[in-house]
């Protein structure tokens, strides 16, 4: 295979595309959704379909795609990692309110029926 073969205008593309696609969505999934380790997963086996679906029209074979396919996973596992670490105070915070909440309305709702049923 000699590097002529290979268009320059087309390849960088993907590459530029499939880095920002990876990082929206590992920012989707683990900022949002918070299922951190879907971003990877989608990331690799979209990115590996691609690498088995691009060489019927360019002159590449699949192992490189395929190794930027584990390339790009491992980045999005490690961000991934990140975003787990960054939110979990607010998620843990946002639990303790979410159960002080609930037991709130509860003691509420206890001492409610308790007037509802004694008229004194």
């Amino acid at each position: 295979m000699l590097l002529a073969d290979i268009s320059y205008m087309e390849i960088p593309n993907f590459l530029l595309i499939s880095i920002v696609s990876m990082l929206l969505l590992s920012m989707i999934f683990g900022l949002l959704t918070s299922r951190f380790i879907l971003a990877p997963v989608l990331t690799f086996v979209l990115l590996a379909i691609a690498a088995f679906i691009l060489p019927n029209f360019f002159d590449i074979t699949y192992q490189p795609l395929l190794g930027y396919a584990t390339f790009l996973a491992v980045i999005s596992l490690i961000l991934s990692i990140l975003f787990w670490y960054l939110t979990r105070d607010r998620r843990r915070q946002k639990k303790i309110r979410r159960e002080a909440e609930l037991q709130r309305e509860g003691f509420e709702n206890t001492y409610n029926r308790r007037e509802k049923n004694n008229p004194f």
